[in-house]
This record gives C-alpha cells, structure tokens and sequence, in this order.
C-alpha cells in the first residue's frame, strides 16, 4: 500500500515529539537517534551553557543555536525527508497511528519528560521573579535559571543569594540572601546590617525612606520569635521594627536571609532562622527579562547572578 508523505504533516509531528516527523517520513534510525538521544542531549547541552555562565553575547547565541536545532532544524529536516519520499511511498509496518501514539508516549512522555525532569530535579531550573522583593538585583519579569546543590553541600555561601524552602510554606521557594550563618551575630540599625559587631558594606542592598511602624502585626510576629535568640537586652522592653532589631544569634543549624530590596521584602526578620537543609538551589543567571511597560529588557539577558 502506498500513500504520499506530507511535508507539513512531518514538520507538525516533530514539534509534538521530535523523532516523530522521521518515524512518519521512514526513517526510524533517525526517529530514534532524534528521540532518545539528540533532543535529551540538546536539552543537557543548555543547562550546562547555565552552568558555565558564559559572557552574555556567547550564551544568547549558544542558547539560540540549541533552540533553533530542535525546534526549528528537526522539522525542518522531516519535512524535506517526507517530500523526498514522493507521492508514492510503501508504507511500511511502523506507519500505523497506533506505532505513533506509542512513540509519543515512549519516547515524547517518558523519556524526553523524564529526562527533562531529571535535569531539572538535579541540575538546573528555570524560575521567574514575580516580586520587587529582590531588587535590585532581581527585578519583578526577570526569568532566571538556578543551579541545584547537592544536600551535602547545603550550606549557603555567606552574602551569596541562595534559594531556599520557605520555614512557613514547604511547597513555596523563595530567594533571599544569606547573612548570617550558624554562630553569627546579627543586627539592624537605622536599617543598616550589622555581623558579628561590624556593620556590612551593602551595595545590592535598597533601602527606601519609608514610615517605621513599630504596632502592626508583622512586627509583633518579629519580637515573637526574636526574644528567644536576643543578646544583650532585656527581652521585656525588647520593642523591634524592619529597621531596627537584634543582636540576635543566628543557631547552630540554622541561617539568616533577607531580601536586597529591605523595605519590601517579607524575610528572615519575620519567620526567623532559615534551616541549613531547607537550602536546595543558587541563582545562577538571567536568561530572559520582560517588563510590561517597556517591553524585552536585552541587557539583562545571559547575566550571571551575584
């Protein structure tokens, strides 16, 4: 029996499982090569382009290329195939719907989704930053990739941003930076960070020139947890605001985060100590940044993350 190839039909397959226009086109040592280990390759190859963090042209063209490979050159590649074949191809055994679904399923759900989940659990993940709480640093529609850490080596890297379970919400990450580790001592003065008696050069850090309420109930929850840390003063007349607090003694299995941007930033200073083992990931870069008004920010794209 024969039927003609469609060259759209091919293309169309590709872009629901690359392999699939091949299988569709005769080719099923190509339909597997793309299947099984070009696409989960091309996907490895562009988070280990994250994890370089190569200067921002190098990665944007990289980035591309991949991209374009897969999402453009494979279909592309099965649509010329299919044409090729005439309008008189033998159908072979595999050109059956059934052997499709099979290999959408197989190749497409199982081991492309696996794969991507695998490296995704393991290697790298993209996020995007839905609040200013990160400015300056990270900016409400920058999309971000962050580098995943093994749990023996959970400890956040003092000033470092790290990504973190939240203490209050276990299905809800956060990012924030880490200033304080177990055994340090940590205050607020006039809205300026203070370690271990030494006050902090901050330069990522912004800081608005905004009301201190010391009477609403985030700073009630503050002095809740605070007291029980505090240093040196006398926990009865122990009054904290955003701005003012501490020295409080970060505890030996725990450590401190805070927002960049200081006065809009729900963090640390609220819900306490961080566990060293919530700690699962480190912002690594920028791979796209869109803000509504003023539309794609490319000076930001492929920066890395400090």
């Amino acid at each position: 029996m024969t039927a003609k190839r469609h060259g759209w039909a091919a293309a169309s397959l590709s872009l629901l499982t690359p392999g699939l226009g091949h299988l569709y086109a005769g080719r099923v040592r190509a339909a597997f090569l793309l299947g099984i280990v070009v696409t989960p390759f091309a996907t490895l190859l562009f988070l280990l382009d994250v994890l370089a963090a190569p200067p921002a042209p190098l990665f944007f063209l990289f980035g591309v290329a991949i991209l374009l490979t897969v999402v453009v050159g494979i279909p592309i590649h099965a649509a010329l195939l299919a044409r090729g074949t005439g309008s008189a191809y033998q159908l072979q055994t595999f050109n059956r719907s059934y052997v499709y679904v099979a290999f959408f399923v197989l190749v497409g759900l199982v081991w492309q989704r696996g794969s991507y989940l695998f490296w995704k659990a393991y290697v790298a993940e993209a996020f995007r930053i839905p609040s200013a709480a990160g400015e300056p640093t990270l900016l409400v529609g920058d999309y971000i990739y962050v580098v995943k850490v093994p749990a023996s080596a959970r400890r956040p890297r003092l000033d470092s941003l790290v990504v973190f379970r939240s203490p209050e919400q276990s299905d809800l990450r956060v990012i924030k930076r880490a200033v304080g580790l177990p055994g340090d001592t940590l205050s607020m003065r006039n809205g300026l960070l203070f370690r271990n008696g030494r006050q902090l050069n901050e330069p990522y850090a912004r800081r608005h020139d905004l009301p201190i309420r010391s009477d609403d109930q985030y700073v009630s929850q503050m002095r809740a947890w605070q007291v029980a840390h505090l240093v040196g003063l006398d926990p009865a007349r122990y009054t904290p605001t955003t701005r003012d607090w501490g020295p409080l003694v970060a505890s030996s299995d725990s450590f401190f985060a805070l927002g960049d941007n200081r006065d809009e930033s729900y963090d640390s200073r609220f819900y306490g100590f961080v566990p060293l083992t919530n700690a699962s990931a480190r912002p690594r870069l920028i791979y796209f940044s869109y803000d509504s008004s003023s539309g794609v920010r490319w000076e930001r794209v492929g920066q890395r993350i400090q």
